[in-house]
C-alpha cells in the first residue's frame, strides 16, 4: 500500500541520513583524535651532553667537540665483519680515530682507531702505534684482527708498554698493523666521562696510509691531524655532572650535538640558540639521527661579545605534527674543573715560581687517582725561575691552594680542586 511505501521510504531516508551524520561525526572524532595525537606525540631527547678536547703539541689543531654519538653500542657501531670495520668513515689510505659514546648508556665511552677500507682499493699498509695515559678500568673492546696487533703487550718502537701485572695506571697499548684490501684497527672501552685523564696517541705510517683524521659528532666533519706529532684526547670535566657542558669562555669554535627520537619518525627541525646575540643555527634531520652545529664563541661578555650572564646554549626541536621540546646543552652556571695559575703553583727548591712564569695549563680533577698519571699522559710545561729556565727532568712539587699535593718531573699535571 501507499502507507507501507511511505513508511519504508521514511525509514530508508532517515536511516541513510542517520548513517551519514554518524559517519561525519565519526570522521570528526577521528580527526580530533589524530590532531590530539599529533600535538602530543613525544619528542624525546636521548643521552646527555659531553664535550672533549682534541689537540696536538702547543695547541695545534685544537677543537672542543662531542664524541661520535649514536644510540647503539660500540660493538654494533664497529660492525666487525669480513676482517674489517664498517663504521661508515672508512676510506682507502686514510686512518680514522675517534671517541665513541652510546647515547643509551652515555657514561660509556670508547676509543676507536681504524685504518683503510674493506675494498680492493686499499693497498698494502704498515702502521706502528702507541696509546698511553689509559686510566684504570679500561678493556679492549675490539681487535681487527689479531691479539698481537693491538694489545697491552704488543711491542712498538714508539715507546714503552705499561700493562704488566702489578703495574698501576696509566696503562699503554701498542699496535703493529699490517694489512691490504681491508681494514685494521681496534677499540678500547670503559673510559670514564666524569674523571680527568689524557690519552696520548702516537703513530708511524710506514706505507699505505696518507691521511690521519679525527672524527666527532655525526662524523660528517673530520679534523685532519699531523702524523708527525702526538694527538692528545681528554674530557671536559665539570664540578657537578648535570649532563650539561660549561658555557665556552674562550674565543673559538665548538661543536654541539643532540639526538631526538619520535614515534612518527618524521623530519625534525633543530634550532641551536647560542646565547651571545648571534643568529640561530637551524639543522633539519630525520628523527633518531644526530644533529650537530658548530659555533664560533666570542668568550666572556664584553663590548664585543654579546649576551647576558648567565648565558646558555639551547636547542629547540620541532616538527610539523609534534609539540616542540627544548634542552640546555651548555650553561654559564656549570663550571669546569679548571683554575688559574694563581691557584696552582709550581714549587722548585722550596720556593713558589711566580704564576706569570708558568707557561702551561693546570686543570683540577675530582679524583686523586689522577695524581698517579705520570709521565705518559702529560705534556711538557715550561717553568722559569729568577735563575733562568728550569731544566727538563728537574724534580719539583705542585701546590694547589697552598697545599703540596705531589712531586713530579717537569710536565703537564692535574691537581685536586680548591675547597
Amino acid at each position: 500500500s501507499k502507507a507501507t511505501v511511505s513508511v519504508l521510504y521514511w525509514v530508508f531516508f532517515n536511516s541513510h541520513l542517520f548513517l551519514k551524520r554518524m559517519s561525519r561525526a565519526l570522521a570528526c572524532v577521528l580527526l580530533s583524535l589524530g590532531t590530539a595525537v599529533a600535538q602530543t606525540c613525544p619528542l624525546t631527547f636521548v643521552g646527555n651532553v659531553k664535550q672533549f678536547v682534541v689537540e696536538q703539541e702547543n695547541g695545534k689543531n685544537r677543537r672542543t667537540v662531542p664524541a661520535v654519538e649514536r644510540a647503539m653500542t660500540a660493538k654494533q657501531f664497529y660492525d666487525y665483519r669480513s676482517d674489517s670495520s664498517h663504521t661508515g668513515f672508512e676510506k682507502a689510505r686514510v686512518s680514522n680515530m675517534f671517541l665513541f659514546r652510546d647515547l643509551n648508556n652515555p657514561t660509556h665511552l670508547s676509543f676507536f682507531w681504524t685504518h683503510g677500507i674493506d675494498h680492493g682499493s686499499q693497498p698494502s699498509a704498515a702502521i706502528d702505534a702507541l696509546v698511553t695515559g689509559i686510566p684504570e678500568g679500561v678493556s679492549i673492546a675490539e681487535r681487527d684482527d689479531h691479539a698481537n696487533e693491538w694489545d697491552w703487550t704488543t711491542s712498538t718502537t714508539l715507546g714503552n708498554i705499561n700493562h704488566n701485572k702489578g703495574a698501576s695506571a696509566p696503562y699503554s697499548i701498542g699496535a703493529r698493523w699490517r694489512f691490504r684490501g681491508n681494514t685494521d684497527g681496534g677499540a678500547i672501552d670503559g673510559l670514564p666521562t666524569n674523571l680527568n685523564w689524557e690519552l696520548k696517541v702516537q703513530t708511524r705510517f710506514n706505507y699505505g696510509i696518507d691521511t690521519w683524521q679525527f672524527h666527532f659528532g655525526d662524523g660528517s666533519v673530520a679534523q685532519d691531524m699531523d702524523p708527525s706529532e702526538p694527538v692528545y684526547l681528554r674530557p671536559v670535566v665539570t664540578s657537578v655532572d648535570l649532563g650539561v657542558a660549561p658555557y665556552p669562555q674562550v674565543a673559538g669554535a665548538e661543536t654541539f650535538c643532540t639526538l631526538v627520537e619520535s614515534i612518527t619518525q618524521e623530519q625534525l627541525t633543530y634550532t641551536f640558540k647560542w646565547g651571545d646575540e648571534t643568529p640561530d643555527t637551524v639543522v633539519t634531520k630525520a628523527a633518531g639521527s644526530l644533529a650537530c652545529a658548530e659555533h664560533d664563541f666570542c668568550g666572556p661578555v664584553s663590548a664585543t661579545c654579546g649576551g647576558t650572564v648567565p648565558r646558555n646554549v639551547r636547542v629547540l626541536v620541532a616538527s610539523a605534527g609534534c609539540t616542540a621540546v627544548d634542552k640546555i646543552l651548555a650553561d654559564e652556571e656549570v663550571d669546569d674543573v679548571s683554575c688559574t695559575t694563581a691557584d696552582a703553583k709550581v714549587i722548585v727548591g722550596g720556593a713558589a715560581v711566580p704564576a706569570n712564569d708558568v707557561n702551561g695549563e693546570m686543570e683540577f680533577s675530582n679524583s686523586e687517582a689522577v695524581l698517579t698519571m705520570i709521565p705518559e699522559n702529560m705534556r711538557e710545561m715550561q717553568v722559569h725561575t729568577p735563575a733562568g729556565p728550569v731544566p727538563k727532568g728537574t724534580p719539583m712539587k705542585l701546590s694547589c691552594c697552598g697545599t703540596e699535593v705531589c712531586e713530579f718531573i717537569l710536565s703537564h699535571y692535574h691537581c685536586p680542586p680548591c675547597s
